[in-house]
């Protein structure tokens, strides 16, 4: 399908014919080696009890488990994503001056806060990625390490889709990774900011697929290695 055709009704058809005339929406598609980047999906960011999650979000970590479930049955590279040390306040930085309660407790010395729901938390073989800003690629070791290990496509999953994940795929475009975003394993506190940066990243920067085709694809394209 057309990448402009799928968003038509939520985008009205004059603005997608500026998208058309620019050459935009074009799919980048998947390369010679895929990872997964699991973007701060920690119990912070899909627990409801905390104030960082402001809705349920089953749907999204019950596809991060289907990713994660294949990605290992084939022994392809995961990479996590999660908050460094926020207990000082010259490491939380400018969210000193955005967060109402920079210094709660949950926000700077819960220790479950930054661990992983169970169900697809990392096993020792898998990468974690420290950070304190949006993007997992800002001044750590990311690129460095997807270098290394050789590879060229990303699919990403995580929250918040206009936030982190926003920011992780955008440097990811940025150092020439082809990036795919999973629709339905991506997450944001607003529905509605979630679509519109999707679309947006869609357009410009990543493909935007569902699941199922994310799932078959890679599993077309990448089988275990005897």
């Amino acid at each position: 399908m057309d990448k402009l055709e799928k968003w038509r009704g939520y985008v009205p058809d004059e603005e997608l014919e500026t998208y058309r005339k620019g050459g935009f929406a074009q799919r980048i598609g998947f390369g010679e080696r895929v990872a997964l980047l699991n973007i701060d999906t920690t119990h912070m960011f899909v627990d409801p009890s905390y104030s960082m999650c402001g809705r349920d979000m089953t749907s999204v970590t019950d596809s991060i488990v289907k990713l994660t479930n294949l990605f290992r049955e084939l022994d392809l590279p995961i990479y996590y994503s999660r908050r460094d040390d926020r207990s000082h306040p010259t490491y939380r930085g400018a969210w000193n001056y955005k967060l109402a309660r920079p210094d709660d407790f949950q926000y700077c010395r819960d220790p479950r806060a930054d661990e992983w729901p169970e169900a697809y938390a990392p096993r020792p073989v898998d990468r974690i990625i420290l950070k304190n800003k949006p993007s997992c690629f800002f001044l750590t070791p990311l690129e460095a390490f997807l270098r290394y290990d050789k590879v060229d496509t990303l699919v990403v999953c995580g929250i918040s889709t206009s936030g982190c994940v926003r920011a992780g795929a955008t440097d990811a475009f940025s150092h020439n990774l082809r990036t795919i975003l999973v629709d339905e394993a991506c997450g944001d506190r607003s529905p509605q900011a979630h679509k519109a940066n999707m679309f947006d990243l869609d357009m410009k920067f990543c493909d935007v697929e569902t699941l199922d085709y994310v799932l078959d694809q890679v599993r077309t394209r990448y089988p275990k290695k005897a």
